[in-house]
């Protein structure tokens, strides 16, 4: 029974999956969508769903590079925004959204709240807002790959 609450779980539908790249000074993130995968902008602008492997070597280098997803402090649970994945899952086939100024930290606040329209450029900010849309304490784990 102790042991379960050690184990780390998977994310959930609307975990939000950080990529740290160089030891942290470059970074991207993505929406995990369920066994589907997770979504990203890739190409500068272009939703696409991928697997977490294909995530993982997203960026040209993994040259000390660590993947990592908020889990709740206490729960030690993965904190997940469904609605952010549902709305990741819309944007595949749902052009309707403005990309052209967008990264993807942009982008998954953007799942997170429903404003496409953020200000979320830089990692920092994602997390600002994951804060705010979930306000109990978490910490960001790390995923192994």
């Amino acid at each position: 029974m102790f042991a379960d609450f050690l184990k780390k779980q998977s994310p959930n539908p609307g975990s939000i999956i950080i990529a740290a790249l160089y030891g942290g000074l470059g970074e991207y993130s993505g929406v995990y969508a369920g066994e589907q995968g997770i979504i990203t902008l890739v190409n500068g602008h272009t939703p696409q769903l991928m697997d977490m492997e294909q995530f993982c070597r997203l960026h040209s280098t993994t040259f000390n590079s660590e993947i990592y997803m908020a889990y709740a402090l206490f729960k030690r649970c993965p904190i997940s925004f469904p609605e952010a994945a549902q709305r990741a899952l819309h944007t595949l086939s749902n052009n309707s959204y403005k990309t052209m100024l967008m990264n993807s930290h942009q982008y998954c606040s953007g799942c997170i709240t429903g404003n496409y329209d953020n200000e979320d450029v830089q990692l920092h900010e994602l997390k600002r807002t994951i804060k705010q849309s979930y306000p109990k304490r978490h910490y960001w784990h790390k995923l192994h790959q």
